[in-house]
This record gives C-alpha cells, sequence and structure tokens, in this order.
C-alpha cells in the first residue's frame, strides 16, 4: 500500500512538472495594439432658442461637415495647426472662431455655437414729405427677455426720395458688418441700415434708436463701421433719461453698441460613460474584432444667471452665441480598429472638460457651465500584461 501511494504522489509531481515545463515554455500573449484616433473636431449647432439647426454648414479650412438633424457635426482626420471654423446656415448669420490642434493626432476639439437669425425690418417711405419710423426687435434666448433690444430708424420728412426703402436688421458681432479685426471693445448690439438705392447719399441725418437702460450707457461705446477702411470708428450719441442711445446716422452702414467685455474660465473634469467600457477576450475562444467604442459626451452652455436689466441680458446672449444656447448629449464613437486575439482586451476610460464660465463688464456678471474637450484613455491589457496608454484623444 505504501508502494502504491508512493508511485501515485510521484507520477502526480511528474505530470505537475510536465505541465509547468509547459506553461514555462508557452509564448507570451502581448496586448494588443491599438493606434492614435485621428484629431476630431465636433459640436452641435442651435438657434437662439436651443434648436437643432439642421444641414448648417461647418467651414475647417480645407475640411467641412453638415449637421445631422440633431445639430450634430463631426469633422475627422484634422492634421495639427491652426484654424478658423465658420458655422453658417441660410436665414442664420454665420459665426466664426479659430481653433488650435496642437498634435499630430489624439484630439477631440469641441466647438458648439448658436446661430442668430437675420431679422430685417423694411420701412417703405411712399411719401418723402411726411416723418416716416420703423423699428425691429433684436433675437433673444428663451426667458432673457432683457437680451432683447428694439431699434428704431427715424427718418424726417424730405430725407430720401418718395418710394424708397430703407432696411434695418440686428447685428451681433463685429463680423456681422463683415470685419473680422479684433478690437479693444465688444459689441453686444448693433444694426445695419441699408437702402434700396445704394447710391443715396444722406444730406439729412437719420435717427437710430437703441433702447437700452442705465446698466449699459455707463461704460458705451458708440462706433460705426467703414467699410472704406474695414475698421469701426467711434462715433458722439445722445443718451436720454431712460438710457436710450440714438446716433444721428449719417450714411447707410452698420452701427454698434460696445463695452468692454471679458470671459473667464475654470476648467474641471467629467467621467464620460461608456456603453461598453471594456472589450475581454482573455478567455475566448476565436479572435475578436473591435471597430469602435460608443460614448456619450455634452456640448453646448447652460447658463445659471437670470437677467434683471440690459447688461446682464446682453452678457447672456453674448454667452449663449458663443458656446451654446443649450446642454446636447452627443453619441460619440471612438475608433478602435483593433482585432483582439485570444488573451488580449482592452479597456476604455475617458473625461469631459467641464468650464466654469463668467462673462463680465464691468461690475457686471453672468455665468454658465460650458462643456469642453473630450480625453479618452484607451489602456490594452493581455492574460499576461496589464498593459498600458495605448492611446488617447
Amino acid at each position: 500500500m505504501k508502494k502504491f501511494l508512493m508511485y501515485g504522489t510521484m507520477l502526480f509531481l511528474c505530470m505537475a512538472a510536465v505541465s509547468c515545463h509547459h506553461h514555462d515554455n508557452r509564448e507570451v500573449i502581448l496586448p494588443p495594439v491599438v493606434k492614435a484616433s485621428p484629431n476630431t473636431l465636433s459640436g452641435v449647432i442651435t438657434d437662439m432658442s436651443g434648436n437643432p439647426v439642421k444641414g448648417a454648414s461647418i467651414k475647417l479650412d480645407s475640411y467641412s461637415a453638415v449637421t445631422d438633424a440633431k445639430g450634430v457635426y463631426t469633422i475627422s482626420g484634422v492634421a495639427q495647426g491652426s484654424y478658423e471654423v465658420t458655422a453658417s446656415a441660410d436665414g442664420m448669420i454665420p459665426v466664426s472662431a479659430t481653433v488650435d490642434f496642437t498634435l499630430v493626432d489624439r484630439q477631440n476639439r469641441l466647438w458648439s455655437v448658436a446661430l442668430n437669425r437675420k431679422i430685417t425690418q423694411t420701412l417703405v417711405i411712399a411719401d418723402a414729405t411726411v416723418n416716416a419710423a420703423g423699428d425691429v426687435e433684436s433675437e433673444n434666448i428663451p426667458n432673457n427677455e432683457e437680451g432683447s433690444v428694439n431699434i428704431k430708424v427715424e427718418v424726417p420728412a424730405n430725407t430720401v426720395p418718395d418710394n424708397t426703402t430703407i432696411s434695418i436688421t440686428p447685428i451681433y458681432s463685429e463680423t456681422s458688418a463683415a470685419i473680422s479685426r479684433a478690437t479693444e471693445s465688444t459689441l453686444l448690439i448693433g444694426a445695419t441700415i441699408s437702402c434700396s438705392d445704394e447710391n443715396l447719399v444722406l444730406t439729412t441725418p437719420v435717427n437710430l434708436t437703441f433702447a437700452l437702460d442705465a446698466s449699459v450707457v455707463a461704460a458705451v461705446t458708440v462706433k460705426e463701421y467703414d467699410a472704406d477702411t474695414d475698421s469701426w470708428k467711434n462715433i458722439d450719441a445722445d443718451i436720454d433719461a431712460a438710457g436710450n442711445v440714438v446716433i444721428k446716422a449719417t450714411k447707410f452702414t452698420s452701427y454698434g453698441i460696445f463695452l468692454p467685455v471679458s470671459v473667464a474660465s475654470t476648467s474641471s473634469n467629467e467621467a464620460i460613460v461608456f456603453s461598453t467600457p471594456v472589450f475581454d477576450n482573455r478567455d475566448g475562444r476565436s479572435s475578436m474584432r473591435v471597430e469602435s467604442a460608443s460614448y456619450t459626451y455634452k456640448s453646448g452652455t447652460q447658463i445659471h444667471t437670470n437677467a434683471n436689466n440690459k447688461l446682464e441680458g446682453l452678457l447672456i446672449e453674448y454667452l449663449a452665441r458663443r458656446f451654446g444656447a443649450k446642454v446636447t448629449e452627443i453619441q460619440g464613437e471612438y475608433p478602435l480598429n483593433v482585432t483582439l486575439e485570444v488573451g488580449q482586451g482592452v479597456r476604455l476610460n475617458g473625461t469631459q472638460a467641464s468650464n466654469a464660465i463668467v462673462v463680465s463688464s464691468g461690475n457686471t456678471a453672468v455665468k454658465g457651465t460650458g462643456y469642453g474637450n473630450v480625453n479618452i484613455v484607451v489602456t490594452p491589457f493581455s492574460v499576461d500584461h496589464n498593459g498600458g496608454d495605448g492611446g488617447n484623444i
């Protein structure tokens, strides 16, 4: 009996040794190689009410995209460099900004804006011997009535010929008047007045009135756009007791209400949710092809301030135009394009910048939370290795 037990023990040890010897000589399984994703620009284009703008055109140098029914666009494969990006759509005022890609790949930049509708009010002067007047309301986001400004034009008798049409169009930035040069202060509201007779010269000024209040006029600068020099020039204006700004317009051009505006941002990070955060083939029986990983991120801005005066209202409008009128969730796809052999896997983690934004002029400030760039880290692993950083955007 003892001999049998000894023999069995020796047989077990021998089998164990063979098994261990086989494992020691097995080829080590390395983590998969995942290429870094290409640079991507994405975002949401809405109107000032936060409704998606379908079919908006996004231009980024030689790159372009068109927004879908949710106002979402994506431009992939953007080369390293600095670009001017422009969003435009029928009936809307285009918006432009600068976007920088500092790396060859791995970056997912976010650019979302709200576009103002192009609103034009016409004043037909059938009888030039009588005074004529017309007005238009600038656009505002929902629940921000203080952000709307009434703009009125008054044409004295005998200023223009019979059957002349004068048009008033609100503008919301310097670029709306075909100028892209930076200025010392920021245009918060303005208007372009034009005439059906392009050659008509005003011999008598027309009154252009912006219905504002004391919160704005304390630090306001009024400017006139000069197309000949492609610049804005300071002009004099009258301010009445109610805070209205009255401009004696001597030409058909753009006029703007400028104030010093600063934008401050404090960034933190929020976790991104992946539909499948881990693709694990360590216990599989055949290879696993993984094209991409789906995740959800946010675009746009949540505004936290309610306006009590015109300045707060105009700053809110500025914040909404620049960073987006509301928050929209977007479904993203991170390209993996990897075949996981038996024993391999990949793990995904990601964050998105959440920016606390403060837009201020003087002692007045409005606040919002804007969502920014996305960063995704892919960690490849295997049965023999924990893996490492395999790429990020």
